[in-house]
């Protein structure tokens, strides 16, 4: 599995398809729709809050002079989309 913002992107707006498409008066069924929501958007809050990490390290050291063309390679792959080692 690929794990970029795109795929994050397509897993959130397929729970909501999801949770779109439960018939309402099926209320067992929604509150499991319901719990998994909140579960993959919990998941989704922490890795856009890795992701702004990440990307203020980036800035970081882009505003003191680091060498961020060379640190390419060992960025996290999230932020490259490759397969961290530059890609």
């Amino acid at each position: 599995m690929s794990s970029t913002f795109d795929t994050l992107n397509d897993a959130l707006f397929a729970q909501l398809d999801k949770l779109q498409s439960i018939d309402p008066a099926n209320k067992e069924q929604m509150r499991l729709a319901i719990e998994q929501t909140n579960a993959v958007c919990g998941l989704a809050k922490n890795i856009n809050a890795n992701m702004a990490n990440a990307v203020r390290v980036a800035g970081i050291l882009d505003r003191n002079g680091g060498d961020v063309e060379g640190m390419r390679a060992s960025m996290p792959k999230m932020l490259t989309g490759g397969d961290g080692d530059g890609d």
